[in-house]
């Protein structure tokens, strides 16, 4: 089945950078909670496997969604944060989030 995508379409475009469930929940906990380690997205996101995790910060940040830092400690800590661009994320994240609470809870 050949996927018909609109290069030109600004929905299509976001949706092909944060249009997938962890890349969303990733944007989602930066910008409801700030910085975060590798291993607080993982406590946070239960079910992401480490790969897909590292994936997904890896396409962020080469979208310029998210920059990682690295912490000058004992041993040395990588910080995700949100950039200009990902904090201009937040109002979809809002709006979803919203939404959501209007479908209300429902069972699997």
């Amino acid at each position: 089945m050949e996927v018909n995508t609109r290069p030109n379409c600004p929905v299509d475009r976001t949706s092909q950078v944060i249009g997938d469930r962890w890349s969303l929940l990733i944007v989602r906990n930066l910008a409801l909670d700030g910085p975060h380690r590798f291993q607080d997205f993982s406590k946070a996101l239960p079910g992401v496997s480490p790969t897909t995790l590292s994936a997904r910060l890896k396409r962020l940040e080469d979208a310029g969604l998210i920059k990682r830092s690295v912490v000058d400690a004992r041993p040395p800590k990588t910080v995700y944060e949100l950039t200009e661009m990902g904090l201009a994320a937040r109002p979809i994240i809002r709006a979803m989030r919203e939404f959501g609470m209007s479908l209300g809870e429902t069972s699997p």
